[in-house]
């Protein structure tokens, strides 16, 4: 069963996180890992997976929609959120990226109506035509399934650029790396501010020890290395919470220095 919606304030704006599940990966997701931290480790690792549902004077943004049934076959433990968010009334959804496990919530048709909100970069790189044809055959029928959940809602779809500013204390950050045009979303309100960072972290017992560490799902594994160091320090040292999708529910913290590295201390 997930955990129940957990909520919390940033000024004047709502923040709800649900429990979308977790998922169990093999060690080999992780390159490039210490022995030290290979040793702390046991197989499988566990992530979590963490939604997003905030509150603003006029609208009700979904940031990320889960997995759905999108990936139930592979990974049992995900898609739990669906349910509960699908009875929400939202006006906008917001994508930090295309995966499959981020946008699967719109498979079939789901949130019918509903805008969705995502980076250029991001838009442009997953419906190009010829992508499927252009990638291993193994990887085929997740970039097909992706394309045919953003040609249903191709139509309603409002791409950004850069730190682009989504009124009401919402603002996208690009944060790319994990892919092409994968985005944060900051929230600022009363003087208070929240950073949603996406899958700029993945694991809370890899990646603030070594930020270096590899991902297998990460398409710039440079770039992603180096914005979640840029990301990690300069939250240590702003003081912002940050929430992460993966880290364990609700995935909320502080990030603090240690030594050459950092460590997440949750809310």
């Amino acid at each position: 069963m997930p955990n129940a919606p957990h909520t919390l304030s940033v000024g004047q704006i709502s923040l709800t996180v649900f429990d979308d599940g977790h998922f169990d990966l093999p060690l080999e997701y992780f390159s490039g890992l210490s022995g030290d931290l290979t040793q702390r480790l046991s197989a499988p690792l566990t992530i979590g997976a963490n939604l997003w549902l905030i509150d603003t004077a006029s609208r009700r943004v979904l940031v990320d929609t889960g997995s759905g049934q999108a990936l139930r076959q592979m990974f049992s433990a995900t898609g739990q959120a669906l349910e509960a968010v699908s009875g929400e009334a939202i006006t906008d959804i917001v994508l930090t990226h295309m995966h499959a496990d981020h946008l699967g919530g719109l498979l079939g048709g789901g949130f019918s109506g509903v805008r969705v909100h995502v980076s250029k970069p991001e838009w442009e790189f997953w419906t190009q035509a010829g992508l499927a044809d252009a990638v291993p055959e193994e990887q085929r029928p997740m970039i097909e399934m992706v394309q045919a959940v953003a040609a249903s809602f191709a139509d309603r779809v409002v791409t950004h650029e850069g730190a682009a500013d989504l009124a009401e204390g919402l603002t996208l950050v690009p944060l790319p790396g994990h892919t092409p045009g994968h985005t944060g979303l900051r929230l600022r309100s009363g003087g208070e501010e929240l950073l949603i960072v996406g899958d700029a972290v993945i694991s809370g017992q890899v990646h603030f020890a070594d930020p270096d560490t590899g991902y297998a799902l990460d398409s710039d594994a440079a770039a992603a290395a180096a914005t979640r160091r840029a990301l990690l320090a300069d939250a240590a040292q702003s003081g912002t919470p940050i929430a992460a999708t993966h880290l364990p529910f609700p995935g909320l913290g502080r990030v603090e220095a240690e030594g050459d590295a950092w460590r997440f201390v949750p809310l």
